[in-house]
């Protein structure tokens, strides 16, 4: 096996409009905190090739992820190989338009696609031999995190990670946790959030850090502040440093096709949907109503496009065994729990906002008590419902999947 790891700076300019923390803020950007990078990890192992690959944004756009997969085939990865993903930061700039949470900068997104490149090439020119792979999976304990969708609901409490030590060169580590990025609140300062930080705490102890965030759909920080951040990243790191287990030395992967229900609406339903939200809302000129007013207006006009199914596609790496899903959504917990319930492993990598960001993925229950991601968020991501149990049935045929799989793998 060999590996290399490569990272390229996403920081933007000042000015431009940070996503989120709420709708039409006008939340620009003032200094920088921490700078926003791609970081990607090259993969080796006999004629198999992948790339893992995580941005410092919240989310990433279809068409940046094929100028990617386009430069990776060039040099030899399969587009089915590389995994990217974004870390889901509040204090990143928007590639695409979500309806009142930051506007776009045409000019700032013409350059990611190709920083990622560079990232990619950085990977590429730092090839060397693996010596060993090791791996921890080990449960923390502490209120850094709590579930925001359901009073002491499930919550993800394991720090995962992977450690590549090479022959000459530094060790790479892959680490992941699930949360959303949104520890600095509304701040106008330019930010990678936790991520950044465990990343810059694990580079100053010589190691070369990627962070994959999980399904971080349902869980937040307890507190939005600097201090709980730099606590929260520092604990993670210290979780790290614990006893780990030898892997072999493999690779493979390879990409589970799902078919999403979507929602089958008719104009009645999307103009009652809206009229609902501006009700809640208070009035037509409150943000909540403007968003759900232009998702009524473009559902309108799109309408005879409108489809009630969409394809996606799940990739995955077994790694030694273990293995890495990337899901293009804010996925739920209970989603990477019946993952690793029905493949039997516990250790498995369930990671969220891979590729271009389809938004929330709630569970069934999320559903029906009628929350802010399984509607309201729909108009923002200017997209259909999801049909209650999706979330649980890509849970069960993905786990089931990968169990199949990870049975052929052993014979």
């Amino acid at each position: 096996m060999r590996a290399g790891y490569g990272k390229w700076e996403l920081t933007p300019p000042m000015g431009v409009e940070l996503a989120g923390y709420g709708y039409y803020l006008g939340r620009c950007a003032k200094s920088v905190r921490d700078p926003l990078y791609a970081r990607a990890v090259l993969l080796e192992e006999g004629d198999m090739r992948a790339l893992v690959i995580s941005c410092d944004l919240l989310g990433l756009s279809r068409t940046v992820c094929r100028e990617v997969f386009d430069h990776a085939q060039s040099l030899g990865v399969a587009p089915e190989n590389v995994l990217i993903m974004s870390i889901h930061t509040h204090t990143g700039p928007t590639i695409i338009y979500h309806e009142g949470c930051g506007f776009v900068n045409d000019d700032y997104v013409k350059t990611v696609a190709p920083n990622i490149c560079r990232a990619i090439d950085a990977a590429f020119a730092d090839v060397d031999e693996v010596e060993s792979l090791s791996f921890i999976c080990d449960p923390f304990e502490g209120e850094h995190i709590y579930n925001r969708t359901i009073p002491n609901g499930p919550v993800d409490r394991h720090v995962r990670g992977f450690f590549f030590k090479r022959a000459v060169r530094p060790v790479i580590a892959a680490v992941s946790a699930a949360c959303h990025g949104v520890f600095r609140g509304r701040s106008t300062a330019v930010s990678a959030d936790f991520a950044g930080e465990i990343c810059r705490i694990l580079d100053a102890e010589g190691m070369q850090a990627i962070y994959l965030n999980g399904l971080c759909g349902d869980i937040d920080p307890s507190k939005m502040s600097d201090t709980l951040l730099e606590s929260f990243a520092q604990l993670m790191a210290e979780h790290l440093k614990k006893e780990k287990i030898s892997l072999p030395l493999t690779l493979s992967g390879g990409c589970l096709p799902f078919t999403l229900k979507l929602m089958p609406v008719t104009r009645d339903d999307i103009h009652h949907a809206a009229a609902n939200a501006v009700a809640v809302a208070g009035g037509e000129d409150k943000p909540a109503a403007r968003v759900a007013l232009t998702w009524e207006r473009e559902m309108m006009e799109k309408f005879d496009n409108l489809s009630d199914s969409e394809a996606i596609t799940v990739k995955y790496i077994l790694l030694g065994g273990v293995p890495v899903l990337a899901l293009p959504f804010e996925g739920f917990t209970q989603i990477g729990e019946d993952i690793r319930r029905l493949c039997g492993r516990k250790d498995a990598l369930v990671l969220g906002c891979a590729e271009e960001l389809l938004g929330y993925l709630p569970t069934r229950g999320d559903i029906a008590r009628g929350t802010y991601a399984a509607l309201e968020s729909t108009f923002l991501y200017k997209r259909l419902p999801v049909v209650p149990g999706e979330a649980e049935r890509i849970g069960e045929e993905l786990g089931e999947a990968m169990n199949g799989i990870l049975a052929a793998s052993c014979t």
